[in-house]
Parts: structure tokens; sequence; C-alpha cells
């Protein structure tokens, strides 16, 4: 052993068993349901229950005639605080030796069962026999552990039997329930099976145990069939599984497979995650279907394609689902009162027409989807109240029909972190963006593209294509600027430009100016901080160092002219469809070199602006607002019908 570590015993504080064992342990009804249980699970035929009653001094016992434990058995289970019974022993029983049956869907899981005697005393005395042999022990509670195991006695029995008993010893702890709601409560869930028999203070538990209110019976004629009687039991409490719930089948006091919600009757008559189905149990008694031949040989299911049986099962579906509409009225009538109380404060601005169809509308889902909640049907109503009042109106219904499930979820945790409002800001940015890099990569293709109007247009609402230091709100087209140029080239035919006085139109190109200003300490204007220059080319010039000194030209002049200062940081970007071999570099000028001239390519442009999207281009460029948006991008891209022709130098 390492001498780091430590040897001995762990140490359990006294409510760890209390915890662990939740109300197995605290609640006598639940404990006394585990413990018949356990006794299904072993296949017992008969369940005799003595229910403890301190004024008599009778103590808790539970005997069954099921399989028994070995001693071993025994050991194992009961030391294993989380016993996994499906693990070790499968999620189904066969019956004892000598006995014939079919094998029984257990009940059982983790085995906390065990610990229901602790409900009514701290230590119980369990005897068993098993495969010719017995052993009596004690199982107490104890301080320093959750219990301790004591074995009193062990050897060969004197009958080939098997069975285990449980019975309290010492002082019984506080039962709350008298012994007609013990037997209340175990008929509403034990009595699915005929041939499984509880008996409780020596009288065996039966319908006539069960309160008014809880159990009700009909009887209904099956054409060509014959009379099905059907016995509603409601446990009037949901369990946690519904495995103790379902419809059981009888025919000749026999039961015909298991108590069960088989997989049509979930689709037909309600979810298993409701808790109706946890918590109501129907015996269905039609005993002519064992002459019709719908009964398998050894009674595990029915022939599905026998013909009584198919007449028979939907009609005793369609009487098994009205029983639980009226039984559930009640509900839903204040589930429909809570989801109109919730919903008014939207429907006040609603015309009558419109908070009829809202009401009509909640009528019908809380009548037609009984497993939806009171807070969906709410949210739900809320969206039709809202889509009543939205311009759209129920357009987004149609919208929704068209996802997938997959997507639906995908929108739903987009929704559960965006609101509405803030995702479409981002998706209309992204949208215009993809839009320009779209039309872009077109019009790139058109030989002697008309840059004026084809080009210069995307560009200026396309400045983030050139680098982040362009994303600047800030970065406006100045009017002045333009002027200047215009003046200094004495440009006299300027034909179109009335429109577009932002521009300096030249014979082969036109050119941006978008200026970003400066401020001084008192946060006053005092000039420009940078401008970006655009000179777009037609598509088929050949960019050299003609074309690189038109712009530092530009430059100079605009220093001239006061509009710009030396320490103004001056991007020029000469684009065109073709770069002389010798022209690729960027020409740099100015004291400090912050005036940048750099030739590029369109193609190079485009790249940058789907890299800067984060090529989600190539990913969604079959996306509906990118093929059908022809007309709109034109009608973003249009210019404003302004008349400044104080700014021009000259006439059409």
């Amino acid at each position: 052993m390492n001498s780091n570590e430590e040897s001995g015993d762990l140490f359990f504080d006294r409510r760890f068993l209390d915890k662990h064992a939740g109300e197995i342990i605290s609640s006598p009804t639940t404990a006394v349901v585990e413990l018949v249980a356990n006794a299904w699970d072993a296949y017992a035929r008969n369940v005799k229950v003595q229910w403890p009653n301190k004024g008599t001094n009778l103590s808790f016992q539970i005997e069954d005639d099921g399989s028994g434990l070995s001693l071993d058995e025994f050991q194992t289970i009961w030391k294993t605080i989380d016993y996994n019974r499906l693990e070790h022993q499968g999620d189904s029983t066969n019956p004892p030796p000598g006995i014939i049956g079919n094998p029984r869907s257990v009940f059982g899981r983790n085995g906390k069962g065990r610990f229901a005697a602790f409900c009514f005393s701290d230590e119980y005395e369990i005897y068993s026999e098993k495969n010719g042999a017995f052993f009596t022990a004690r199982v107490s509670r104890d301080i320093s552990k959750p219990f301790k195991i004591t074995i009193l006695a062990e050897g060969a029995s004197d009958e080939a039997r098997h069975c285990l008993s449980i019975k309290s010893i010492g002082e019984l702890s506080l039962v709350n329930i008298d012994e007609l709601s013990a037997r209340d409560y175990i008929a509403s869930r034990f009595l699915a099976n005929p041939e499984f028999n509880v008996y409780l203070n020596n009288k065996q538990i039966s319908f006539g145990d069960i309160a008014r209110d809880a159990i009700e019976t009909v009887t209904i004629d099956v054409a060509d069939a014959g009379a099905v009687t059907i016995h509603h039991i409601d446990s009037r409490k949901a369990d946690k599984t519904t495995k103790q719930h379902g419809i059981a089948w009888w025919v000749q006091k026999r039961a015909v497979g298991e108590c069960k919600w088989r997989g049509p009757d979930y689709e037909k008559i309600l979810d298993g995650r409701k808790d109706e189905a946890k918590r109501y149990t129907f015996i269905v008694e039609a005993d002519f279907l064992n002459e019709s031949g719908a009964v398998k040989e050894d009674w595990s299911e029915f022939n599905e394609d026998n013909e009584t049986w198919q007449k028979v099962y939907p009609a005793v579906q369609d009487e098994i689902k009205k029983i639980i509409r009226n039984a559930t009225s009640q509900k839903r009538e204040t589930k429909r009162e809570g989801v109109l109380t919730r919903v008014a404060p939207r429907m006040r601005g609603l015309s009558l027409l419109s908070k009829e169809r809202v009401q009509n509308f909640i009528d019908q889902v809380v009548e037609a989807c009984p497993s939806m909640s009171e807070t969906d049907i709410t949210n739900v109503s809320a969206i039709l109240a809202n889509l009543e009042n939205s311009k759209s109106r129920y357009g987004l219904l149609e919208v929704l029909s068209a996802q997938t499930s997959d997507d639906l979820d995908d929108l739903h945790n987009i929704l559960s972190e965006w609101s509405v409002s803030m995702a479409k800001i981002v998706l209309d940015e992204i949208q215009t963006r993809l839009k320009v890099v779209n039309e872009l990569s077109k019009k790139i293709e058109v030989k002697n593209i008309d840059e004026l109007h084809e080009l210069q247009p995307l560009f200026e609402k396309g400045l983030w294509i050139f680098g982040p230091q362009f994303e600047s709100i800030h970065y406006t087209s100045n009017r002045g600027m333009t002027k200047v140029i215009q003046e200094l080239l004495g440009v006299q035919s300027i034909k179109g430009s009335r429109n577009r006085p932002d521009f300096v139109i030249l014979n082969d190109s036109s050119v941006g100016f978008y200026a970003c200003s400066s401020y001084d300490d008192n946060f006053h204007e005092d000039g420009i901080d940078s401008l970006a220059i655009i000179d777009l080319k037609t598509t088929n010039l050949q960019l050299g160092e003609k074309e690189k000194s038109q712009v530092w030209g530009y430059i100079k002049e605009l220093l001239n002219k006061g509009l710009i200062k030396p320490h103004t940081k001056v991007h020029g970007f000469v684009l065109g469809s073709n770069i002389e071999p010798a022209e690729n570099s960027p020409a740099k000028h100015g004291e400090h070199g912050n005036f940048l001239i750099t030739p590029m390519l369109y193609s190079t442009v485009l790249k940058r602006a789907e890299s800067r999207l984060l090529n989600l281009y190539n990913k969604v460029k079959d996306a509906p607002f990118i093929q059908d948006h022809s007309a709109e991008i034109e009608a973003y891209l249009a210019p404003m019908q302004i008349n400044q022709d104080d700014l021009l130098t000259g006439t059409a």
C-alpha cells in the first residue's frame, strides 16, 4: 500500500439514507407501493400486507409467494447502494419453477425499493426461501453508515417453496394514513392483472376499495363484435413513469399481455409524457375476443390481423379518449381561462373580428392539443395576437411552416440569444454587403464597363472592402474636394454628373473622395484626419505609372488648396482589370510616407471583400435574397435626386 494512502471505512451522516431514498422512506403510500411492486417484480401471484396500528401494537408486514432471494443474492443486492436492477437482472422476470406464465416487465430500476420498510420502523426482519434454502436477517439503520445487516439464521428449508416476507420490528414510526386510504391507494395501481392478488389485513383488494370519484365503469357495444366493459381508474396523483398505468385487457378474467400504453395509444389517445398517462389505468373486459381467435395462444398479445380485434381496438381507443376528455374538461377550462387572462393585454387593441379569431384559436388548441401546457398555448396565442396587429399578418406562419424541425430548433436558439431587432440590424448589414459582393462579381466581368454608373455606386457603399480602417461611419463623400479637382482638370464636359456631383468624371475613369474629419482638443472640427481616394478605371485599361501619378496629382492639389495637411493620412486606390507588371507595388509620398497609392485589380478587391465577410458569399450565394435582388440593389444604389449646380464648373 502506498504510504500516502489512507485505510478505513467511509462514514455516512444519518441523513444520507433519507436524502438518497426520499419519499420511499418518508411516505407510507409510496413505501407500500414500492414493496408491492417488488413482489410483482419477483413474479408473485399473491401478496399479503399487514397494515401497522400503534393503538393495537400491530406492526407492518408484507409477504409474497414470488421467486424469493438466496442469501448470496440478498447480500449482493442489499449491500449495493445504487443497485442497477436492469443491468444485473434485465427488464423482465420469469415465473418461479412450477409456475406457468409469460415474462413480466418489472417496475424496479434503481434498487431503492428495498429501503421502503424503513418508513415503518428503523429496523426490520427479512425472511426468504429459494431453491431449498432459507435465511433470516435483520436490517437496521445505523449512526455511522446507512444501515447494517445481521444474519440471524440460514439453512435448508423443509419445503421446496419460494417466498419472501418483511416485518418491521422495534418502535413503529408515525403512519399518517389509515387502512381504508391504503386500500384505496393500492387498488388504484395494482388491479390491472387478475392473476396478481393483494390482500390487506386478510381482505383482498378490489374495485370496491377505490374511492367512488376515482373509478368509472362504462359499457360500449362494438358493432359485429360484442359488448366491452371499460373500468377507468384514476390514481389521483401522477407517478414518475407510466409503468403502473395504461390499458389492461382482460379476456375471461385473464390478462392478455401487460397493462401499458401501446404505441398506437400514444398516437391516438394521449402523449405519454402527460400526467394523465401516469395516473390513469383502464381495464378493458372483452370475453368474446378469445372466442373470435383474437388472443394469441400464449396470451402475450392479440393477433393484430384478427378481424374482430381490428374492430374492437379502435372503438375502445375512441371511448377511452372520450373518457379522458370528459375527466379533464374542468382542467381544460381552467387552462383556457388562464391563457385568456395572460393574453388579454395583447388583445386590447384588436378589432372585434381579430379578438374572435384569437379566442377561437385558444379554444381549439386547448381542446385538440391537451399535451400543450398553459404557458406554451399562451406564447402561441400571443404570437397570433401580434400577427393580427402586424402588417405582414400571417405571412410569418407561412414562412415557419416551410421550415424543417432542425431549422425551427436553430431559430429558437437564435431568438433565445438575440432580439429580433438586434438580429435584423446585423443581418441587414451582412445582407447588404453580400449583395454588393454579388453585384461587383458580375460587373467586373463586363468589358468597357461604365465605371461611373456601374462601379462607382458600389464602391461608395463598399468602402469596408478596403480594410477595417474604412468602416467608420464618419467617412463621407467630399464635395469640396470634388470641386477642386474639377477646377484643376478644367473639366468642361461632365455630362450626367448633375445627379452625382460627388464624383470627378474623366474620360476613362471616375474618382471619389471620402474624407474623415479630425478634431482639436475642444472637439471642434479642424480639418481632414484621413482621406480615401478611389480612382476607378474602365475594365479595358491597364494600370501603370501614369494612373498612379494622376492620384498623386490630386493629393498635391488638395495640399496646395489647404484641404488636407501634410500629416493627413491619404489612401489612394487605383482600380482596374490589368496592371503593368512593373507597377504592382504601392507608391509612397509625403514626408512621413502617409500618402499611399495602391494599384489593385478588381478581382483582388472582390477576393478581399469575400475574405472580410468570412467567405460567407460562397456559402449563401444561392440564397433568394442574392438571386432575386436585382431590382432591390438598383434601388439601393440609386442616387438621390438633388440639384447642386453651384458645385459644377461647367455646363452640359
